[in-house]
């Protein structure tokens, strides 16, 4: 069972305490406690390899997106340079020029 302690009980005392040579031993026992381990080169190269692919990604995607614009563009340059050139002729100079074709077959 836990004890519930009352602020009133506790006054002006601090209730906790850092033992003794704490702060004289820690540089030590921290030394002790840690061991470095060696590190494989994969685990250095891993993140690099990641940001490489990553960029390599955007990059193709770019291409691609650029590729199908680029073609659109030239097809829709296509259509307006015939549609430019049809509404520059009349009728009449259709129908001559169609007369002509078809009579020299």
């Amino acid at each position: 069972m836990s004890k519930k302690i009352k602020i009133d009980e506790i006054g002006n005392r601090v209730p906790f305490k850092v033992p003794e040579n704490y702060f004289e031993d820690f540089a030590t026992q921290f030394e002790s406690q840690v061991v470095l381990k060696p590190v494989s080169v994969y685990k250095i190269i891993r993140p690099w390899m990641y940001m490489a692919a990553m960029f390599l990604g955007v990059f193709f995607m770019s291409r691609i997106v650029y590729t199908v614009y680029s073609e659109k563009k030239q097809l829709a340059s296509a259509e307006n340079y015939e549609l430019y050139v049809l509404t520059q002729v009349n009728d009449v100079e259709s129908l001559d020029t169609y007369e002509l074709s078809t009579a020299q077959e």
